[in-house]
């Protein structure tokens, strides 16, 4: 017997999310070479981790700013994309980064949730910590912090762009 129950749907619902999104954002092949994953999809929230890899850190084995900034883009523009319709897309406006602290460690986290969803352009904020080998973080303090804005897009035939 299948479970109609609200939560399960809302679970169901919540699962076939938390799909697409993986699906779309880890088909970027930017988002490929980063080399991060989703930890959590929910609506308006989306956590992403990313393991150090030497090629991601700088000269003295920190996280590069640039990574970040690319970690933060990420994380807010999944983020907006969960209230998206079936046929729209995102696309970044614009994304501000402000480095608190050197990031060493062995992953960063990146959580993000949306402070505007808006009607075509929607806000997020992200903050980003570090996290050790086995996940946890031991200081809760971000390492970095931004906002990012985009713009959604209707994918259908014979529409315009803009939604």
């Amino acid at each position: 017997m299948t479970d109609t129950s609200p939560s399960a749907l809302d679970a169901l619902a919540l699962d076939a999310l938390g799909q697409r999104l993986r699906g779309f954002v880890l088909a970027m092949p930017a988002a490929r070479l980063l080399g991060f994953s989703f930890v959590e999809v929910a609506p308006g929230r989306v956590v992403l981790d990313l393991p150090f890899r030497p090629e991601l850190g700088e000269h003295q084995g920190l996280f590069q700013g640039g990574i970040i900034g690319a970690l933060i883009d990420f994380a807010g523009g999944s983020a907006n994309a969960t209230g998206l319709g079936a046929d729209q897309a995102l696309v970044t406006l614009d994304y501000t980064v402000k480095l608190l602290r050197p990031a060493r460690a062995a992953g960063l986290l990146a959580r993000a949730r949306v402070i505007d969803p808006g009607g075509r352009i929607a806000v997020s904020a992200v903050d980003v910590v570090c996290r050790d080998a086995d996940g946890a973080v031991p200081d809760d303090r971000p390492v970095a912090t931004g906002l990012v804005s985009t713009r959604r897009v209707d994918l259908r035939p014979g529409r315009p762009a803009g939604v």
